[in-house]
């Protein structure tokens, strides 16, 4: 399963249990992965949280699979981008396309809280 860093936030967060149930019952015997371009989401998500960056990272690396960026992936991103863009999709990001084109490369389904991501077949989206 490749998680959206609105995922890792959310469970960084652990305050909303129901939310918190839903997650886990689509983590609990996956294999996690994550993009290492997320590593500067969360980061900055730290850091506007005043949470301890390196320890919040080194705890996100114990329990997931970074996947490295690579040219097929990045092309793959922009690509992605501009057709969610023609679906009206206007807030659908780079970063966005980054994450779902990382995880279409590895064969794994995105889990995300991020309606962005309706229109992908691909992606599993926790309300």
């Amino acid at each position: 399963m490749f998680l959206d860093t609105s995922v890792i936030i959310e469970m960084m967060l652990g305050d909303d249990d129901e939310r918190m149930e839903r997650i886990l019952n689509h983590i609990r015997s996956e294999l996690l992965f994550i993009s290492m371009a997320q590593i500067s989401e969360v980061s900055d998500w730290c850091w506007a949280n005043s949470c301890n960056v390196e320890r919040r990272i080194e705890q996100l690396k114990e329990i997931v699979h970074l996947i490295p960026l690579n040219e097929d992936i990045c092309v793959e991103a922009s690509k992605i981008k501009a057709a969610m863009r023609k679906q009206r999709i206007a807030k659908f990001s780079l970063m966005d396309g980054l994450i779902l084109a990382s995880s279409r490369y590895i064969g794994q389904t995105l889990l995300t809280l991020d309606t962005d991501f309706r229109k992908a077949e691909d992606v599993i989206i926790i309300k």
